[in-house]
């Protein structure tokens, strides 16, 4: 039986950077300060560059590939005095 790996970390006062060799398929984004945190895609559509999205106190975000393929490129950024607890599943 094949089962997913699944990624976890607390990230604070950092950046990750999250690319398609990682093998993450869906990524859970939970900030639980006071202070905001963000993710940013580095996809490029028609208007332009993608832009950082904030993530409030109590609030989640889960990303991920309906493809099953691996997210292609991310970065989570937990600046100082915030912090993001990640889950992922890879594979």
């Amino acid at each position: 039986m094949v089962g997913e790996k699944i990624y976890s970390k607390t990230l604070t006062g950092a950046s990750i950077s999250i690319v398609s060799a990682d093998g993450i398929t869906q990524l859970s984004i939970l900030c639980t300060t006071a202070t905001p945190g963000s993710f940013t895609g580095t996809g490029i559509i028609t208007d332009g560059l993608s832009g950082a999205v904030s993530i409030a106190e109590n609030t989640s975000v889960t990303l991920g590939t309906s493809s099953g393929f691996p997210i292609e490129s991310l970065v989570v950024t937990a600046p100082a005095g915030c912090i993001l607890l990640l889950t992922g599943s890879i594979g």
